[in-house]
């Protein structure tokens, strides 16, 4: 593919509420957990406790379903163009932009119909309430689960490269907070308790992309975060919704065909949750790498042990996160690999690149480093 331009970042997790802010407590390890009104066993009685999990308390209080969505995805996109210097921007430039939103399907198979709810609604509403001129045609949902944004950007990618859109705004939301999801994961054994040290802990976040060309991001002189060089999308035929456990195939194959050749890895982030099944997959994909690549001396970062599994909204944070580490220099002389691993067997991986020093240095008016 062609290298794009990264030029707007916008995120809002429970570690901060924006892009700086939420970056700068990944980089040291910080997290906020708290309890949230779901009852779990406390020990092997018959005492119970509340779950402890990573709600983004003071936004989502209140909120179920599409307007929970609504208020996460709305902070995100905000916090991008506000970081981004693009609230000038004429009715023009968002006119040929495409919004991807990912996202993960119901979970509860009993609500199926809150699908249509959202592939219907959400994105016109999103557009709707930042003020933003982006024609319905150009709204899309990407329901790919954990791997959605990642898909998303896929997807943006070559609608660019064909001249579907000019640019892209790929935006990943998601929460496991809600009382149907948090039911279920409670019947599947799936979250981290007292007594099952080993398992997901719920989290929702949401994070937001701004994608154009290389060549319109310098004639608009436009801050280039870092650049997307590669992506590649797959699928496991054994797949964790199934019950089955992944093998890395599928996973390997993409982030094979994304590595660089002649260009050192210097960070990876990574899809890893709390739960043994991701990390056997993870496993047997560096096993599966070993023999041409060494992926040994890239740092390794997994955003879940701050923000909890956040699902579709976590490659979107990972692809933020590294881009501003790229633009900060926090990552320098290598790329950053991001992967990400959906239960229904999506996968999918990109590589990040730093940008020309004089084509990244300026700060967006109104923005921070």
């Amino acid at each position: 593919m062609t290298p794009l331009a990264m030029t707007g970042l916008g995120m809002v997790t429970t570690v901060g509420h924006d892009l700086v802010t939420a970056y700068g407590a990944l980089r040291c390890g910080m997290a906020r957990p708290w309890p949230v009104e779901f009852e779990v066993p406390a020990d092997a009685g018959n005492g119970n406790e509340h779950l402890t999990a990573h709600p983004l308390r003071g936004i989502t209080d209140g909120f179920q379903g599409l307007g929970r969505y609504l208020r996460m995805g709305l902070h995100a996109m905000e916090d991008l163009l506000h970081q981004g210097g693009l609230r000038q921007e004429p009715a023009r430039f968002w006119q040929g932009t495409g919004l991807y939103v990912g996202l993960t399907r119901t979970r509860n198979r009993e609500l199926d119909f809150y699908d249509d709810i959202l592939q219907e609604q959400l994105p016109a509403r999103l557009v709707a309430e930042a003020g933003l001129a982006i024609p319905e045609h150009r709204q899309h949902v990407v329901f790919r689960g954990h791997a959605a944004a990642l898909w998303a950007l896929r997807e943006a990618s070559t609608a660019i490269e064909q001249g579907h859109v000019e640019r892209a705004l790929v935006l990943g939301v998601d929460s496991l907070l809600e009382s149907d999801t948090l039911a279920l994961l409670a019947a599947t054994r799936r979250l981290k308790l007292t007594i099952k040290p080993r398992g997901l802990v719920p989290g929702e976040a949401a994070a937001a992309i701004l994608l154009e060309p290389l060549r319109d991001a310098r004639r608009r002189e436009a801050v280039i975060r870092c650049t997307v060089e590669a992506t590649e999308t797959g699928r496991e035929q054994a797949t964790r919704a199934s019950g089955a456990r992944s093998a890395g195939t599928a996973l390997s194959e993409v982030i094979a065909r994304v590595l660089p050749q002649e260009r050192p890895l210097r960070a990876i982030y990574g899809d890893l949750n709390g739960e043994d099944s991701r990390a056997d997959e993870w496993a047997h994909t560096l096993v599966r790498l070993s023999e041409e690549h060494d992926l040994s001396a890239a740092a390794q970062h997994w955003p879940a042990v701050s923000l909890g599994d956040t699902g579709a909204a976590s490659g979107a944070v990972a692809l933020a996160a590294g881009a501003h580490a790229l633009w900060r220099r926090h990552v320098s002389g290598g790329d950053i690999l991001v992967w990400s691993s959906a239960d229904s067997g999506e996968v999918a991986a990109a590589i990040l690149r730093g940008a020309d020093p004089l084509a990244s240095a300026p700060t967006p008016q109104g923005g921070r480093r």
